[in-house]
């Protein structure tokens, strides 16, 4: 289970939103190895299965399922894309970390300074593409 601090019921008690046991998150080290057209090996599986949970995490957030509702295997197919999509963005988010994105062998991109601004909700893209297992909106 995991415990949201940033959200609170009427009654100023906390929410917790249940992680299916065994089974969080919603896609395998193999697939984001995969993804990033690598292999999972025990010098990465770390870094690899800390981008999952991260993404995994957003996911959960954004989706603010109901408490004894939660998504359970096999999970969408939509939910384990967006897994591994968001998981790959982390992963390569140090290579960006100073303003630049490539690398020796692809080349190095520099953002021209006023033309390109990072967006203001990175996961934005993706939380419109978990639209159909949202089940509560969190209106004011």
């Amino acid at each position: 289970m995991s415990f949201d601090y940033a959200f609170a019921s009427a009654f100023d008690q906390p929410t917790v939103t249940p992680q299916p046991a065994g089974a969080w998150p919603y896609a395998t080290v193999d697939e984001l190895a995969n993804a990033l057209r690598t292999r999972a090996t025990d010098e990465n599986r770390a870094v690899l299965q800390a981008c999952l949970d991260a993404a995994a995490t957003e996911i959960d957030h954004d989706l603010d399922r109901f408490v004894d509702e939660p998504l359970v295997e096999p999970f969408p197919a939509l939910v384990v894309r967006v897994n591994v999509d968001r998981a790959v963005e982390w992963f390569k988010a140090t290579d960006a970390s100073m303003g630049a994105a490539g690398s020796v062998e692809t080349g190095v991109v520099m953002p021209v300074p006023a033309a390109l601004t990072p967006p203001a909700d990175s996961f934005f893209r993706h939380a419109v593409r978990l639209t159909p297992f949202k089940q509560q909106w969190g209106l004011a």
